[in-house]
């Protein structure tokens, strides 16, 4: 790692504003990393910042909305701002003409010059030579406001750093992206348009990171991608080769826990649900890529399943880890869908026994296939049938919660809420999931503390320090 240079008191300050899924946030670390590196000084506070930078998503509408909501809403404030993020690679032109108060919009392929950006729009000496080590995740250019002036040319070429700079965890976990861009065709998705194919991480690179990322204080990382079932598909060793990543996050001194999210059902290998199993670090959390539960409407977003073959692998992984949970993302409203799809799918849900879903309505992405299918629902029977959904898979989560009461988990201290410690096990993903509460527990942030469950609070659980010679 390229050391931070000293600060000075009057040294420019960013803030970041990110919005959107762990990716971004990881691209929002490598840009904070390579500004601090440069000398920048990064503060949490966007009304005091020199420039705000807003790392948008573009991923459906209500997405899209709240980014161009959250720009207009840094615009008012006294700084300068710079859009980033998937909206300003994928509508980068449209951004800077509709939002001429922003005063630059980059690109994927512009994150290595943020420091030299932001540099110029605020009129300081040129930033310390240390963001070559920021790589770019995408091919694009950067784009400015009217007045700015900026000429931005190509990012470099990648370094020869042993993985890109980033900031230090901000707590005791941290997102780990392995990999980036899809070459999955679904007929709803724009990702791969701007995001681009399929791109993995070297090991090597990545369990460097991941040690850093530990002795940094980090005890959990949570690895993303678009899809992490194709990680290694377009390295030597092939998709197989995922079994050797894993046994490599198991040799890492200090790291407590590893979290796969983004797996694709049709890529899942037996052989990688072994090592999962098998893994003394990897948390048996199953995050699967569903989307829907009808044959049909399955083929129409140009995926492979139904209710049969996703309710075997499920109970295939069961077989495997009796501690599994799951946790997986549907749409409703998708083209052509009936209500016997419907039915299909909550009679998945039933079966399925979800610890955690989550639903969204189909939403309209120009250039993809579905957005001129015929047979579109209206948006009030989609938003109906996903609150019907809702509410059967709300019960069974509480239901799952449940059953946990009694058992003996691992809780990794997140914070203290007044006299209670804040938490969470194997089963809880951070941003997404519950947690566990440790009533009139004081515990330091970061420490692993074996408890037993003694209850529950909707899909909370509630639990007890397990005394231990020596003390929790």
């Amino acid at each position: 790692m390229t050391p931070v240079p000293a600060l000075t008191p009057d040294a420019p300050t960013v803030a970041f504003v990110t919005l959107g899924c762990g990716r971004n946030e990881v691209d929002s670390d490598q840009s904070a990393g390579a500004l601090a590196a440069a000398g920048f000084r990064l503060i949490e506070d966007p009304e005091a910042a020199d420039c705000v930078l807003v790392n948008t998503c573009a991923f459906i509408e209500p997405a899209r909305e709240e980014s161009v909501e959250t720009v207009l809403a840094a615009c008012d404030l006294p700084g300068k701002v710079v859009v980033i993020g998937c909206m300003a690679e994928r509508y980068r032109d449209e951004l800077a003409d509709a939002i001429p108060e922003a005063d630059a919009v980059v690109g994927f392929a512009d994150y290595a010059r943020l420091p030299e950006i932001v540099a110029s729009l605020l009129g300081t000496a040129p930033p310390s030579v240390h963001s070559e080590q920021l790589r770019s995740p995408g091919s694009a250019t950067a784009h400015n406001g009217p007045g700015g002036g900026l000429q931005i040319g190509r990012a470099p070429a990648p370094p020869t750093a042993s993985f890109p700079v980033r900031t230090v965890p901000k707590g005791p976990w941290a997102y780990l992206r392995i990999a980036g861009g899809c070459d999955r065709l679904c007929t709803f998705c724009a990702i791969p348009s701007f995001r681009g194919r399929f791109a993995s991480r070297p090991a090597d690179e990545l369990l460097a990171e991941a040690q850093w990322l530990v002795d940094a204080g980090a005890r959990e990382l949570v690895c993303v991608s678009e899809n992490t079932t194709s990680w290694g598909k377009d390295l030597p060793g092939g998709r197989a080769g995922i079994t050797e990543l894993i046994d490599g996050f198991g040799r890492l001194d200090g790291l407590e826990r590893v979290r796969l999210l983004y797996l694709q059902p049709a890529e899942i290998q037996p052989e990688l649900l072994d090592a999962m199993a098998a893994s003394p670090v990897v948390a048996p959390y199953y995050d699967l890529s569903l989307q829907h539960a009808s044959g049909p409407v399955l083929k129409r977003m140009g995926r492979m399943g139904d209710h049969e073959r996703f309710a075997a692998l499920i109970a295939d992984i069961r077989r495997r880890d009796p501690h599994a949970v799951f946790r997986s993302s549907f749409i409703t409203g998708f083209p052509g869908e009936t209500d016997e799809d419907v039915a299909v799918l909550a009679d998945f849900l039933e079966e399925a026994r979800l610890d955690w879903a989550g639903f969204f309505t189909f939403s309209i992405e120009e250039g993809t296939p579905s957005a001129t299918m015929p047979d579109q629902v209206p948006h009030d029977e989609a938003c109906a049938r996903r609150d019907h959904l809702v509410g059967i898979a709300e019960a069974i989560a509480e239901e799952q919660t449940e059953a946990f009461v009694g058992r003996e988990l691992a809780v990794l201290i997140e914070e203290q809420e007044g006299p209670d410690a804040l938490g969470r096990s194997y089963r809880e993903s951070p941003e997404t999931d519950g947690e566990v509460r440790l009533p009139g527990c004081e515990i330091p942030v970061g420490r692993l503390v074996p408890v037993r469950v003694t209850g529950t609070d909707g899909v909370d659980l509630i639990a007890q320090p397990l005394r231990q010679r020596g003390g929790a």
